[in-house]
């Protein structure tokens, strides 16, 4: 085996996606250091950081082999073919020659985060949107006791709404659906409804006579004949995560809320004697 003096190497990392120059006078003050070991028309480059020591190459790129004590850093092949074909057995100055490298068995530290972590940040940052209540009769108008009254929220914003948090190593994304609606009537009953509900057309009433959600207040509030009521709807979202690397999870429900008052009267029959 024949071990040459190189006046500077050029060494092509594919592995790594680094091009590398090695000037070996200056090695030490580029921070890093390059030797080659060349035989039968190759020569096995090694790149080597201060301190860590050489890489060790067992065998030629491609091949298999272990051994104890290997450090981080390339192994390179550099085909010479002037060195083979000199028939000279003695110190040459090598070329400018592109080398191939993959690793030596070192250690190589890989980025790694915490998408749980990152799933809190994203749902920290989350903007859901508030229930946009609309009701029949509008909460400026009387409504009547034993007629049934229409709820419902702006059914555009019944989609999912998603933020996302990253960092250098991946991401996480964050998922909020809308699940359901707990209406308090504020007459002492909820009303849960499972979709935005249905705004009150004439054509809808024809259709289907009551609302699909809905309420019908049975007597007065305390206030008496016009006294109103909070009408309050809690928007319950389910909430869950993505990361990039492929782990998923469940995070806690959001909810959000919003308040009218509407008045609810009661309209009074008379009677009267036709005889």
């Amino acid at each position: 085996m024949l071990t040459r003096v190189t006046s500077w190497n050029l060494v092509f990392c594919t592995a790594t996606a680094a091009v590398v120059v090695a000037l070996p006078q200056q090695a030490a003050a580029d921070g890093f250091f390059a030797d080659s070991v060349c035989s039968d028309g190759g020569c096995h480059v090694t790149a080597r950081t201060p301190g860590l020591g050489p890489a060790v190459a067992d065998s030629p790129v491609g091949g298999g082999g272990g051994g104890e004590g290997k450090q981080s850093g390339p192994a390179c092949v550099m085909p010479d073919t002037e060195f083979a074909q000199s028939g000279t057995e003695g110190p040459l100055e090598a070329p400018p020659s592109m080398a191939r490298c993959e690793s030596t068995g070192g250690t190589v530290r890989v980025p790694v985060f915490d998408p749980a972590v990152l799933a809190e940040q994203a749902r920290a940052v989350m903007r859901l949107p508030e229930p946009d209540i609309g009701v029949t009769p509008t909460p400026d108008k009387l409504r009547f006791v034993n007629i049934p009254q229409w709820m419902w929220l702006a059914e555009a914003d019944w989609a999912p709404v998603s933020a996302t948090a990253s960092v250098s190593a991946g991401s996480v994304t964050v998922l909020a659906t809308p699940q359901r609606v707990v209406w308090d009537t504020g007459d002492g009953h909820e009303v849960v409804c499972t979709g935005p509900g249905t705004v009150f057309s004439r054509t809808a009433y024809r259709q289907t006579g009551s609302p699909d959600c809905g309420h019908t207040y049975t007597a007065l509030p305390p206030g008496g004949a016009g006294a109103r009521v909070d009408l309050a709807a809690a928007w319950e979202w389910e909430v869950s995560w993505s990361a990039s690397d492929g782990r998923s999870g469940e995070l806690e429900a959001l909810t959000t809320t919003a308040v009218v008052a509407v008045p609810v009267s009661e309209i009074h029959a008379v009677v009267t004697d036709n005889r």
